[in-house]
């Protein structure tokens, strides 16, 4: 099953922009020594499935740093399927955030459901809360599941 990992570097966060120089380093082209695509997934969601999509990926990690209150930072799995919506607004609603250039890790995870539902069986999201330490050790240990 080939692997995608997107990451999420927003320039607002120094920790989170590293993720920058992570992928685009040794880390990046170790990566794609084993066949695994690495894209900026620092877009709306219909450009990340079009990024996807171009690379052919079977299944998505997602990378991002993010400070969260009440939640311990780790690995999180998505299941998507195709969001039940009354209608056209609700379904607008879902898309809004990753539109309108709110770069967050559920409005992406959101976004892509509306656009792209049936693109993966799962969807892992590592998140990371600052420092990173064991950051690279996670994803290495998640693209050597099969």
């Amino acid at each position: 099953m080939k692997k995608v990992i997107g990451f999420i570097a927003s320039s607002s966060d120094e920790a989170s922009y590293s993720l920058l120089d992570l992928f685009e380093g040794p880390f990046g082209e170790e990566l794609k020594a084993q066949g695994i695509e690495v894209i900026d997934a620092t877009a709306d969601a219909p450009t990340v499935v079009d990024l996807i999509k171009e690379k052919g990926g079977e299944e998505l990690i997602i990378v991002a740093v993010k400070r969260r209150e009440g939640r311990k930072p780790g690995t999180y799995v998505y299941k998507p399927k195709k969001k039940e919506v009354k209608d056209n607004y609700q379904l607008a609603k879902l898309a809004t955030a990753t539109l309108t250039g709110y770069l967050d890790v559920e409005a992406l995870v959101d976004g892509l459901q509306v656009f792209w539902p049936e693109g993966f069986d799962k969807i892992t999201v590592v998140e990371c809360e600052p420092p990173c330490r064991d950051l690279v050790e996670k994803i290495r240990e998640l693209t050597r599941q099969a």
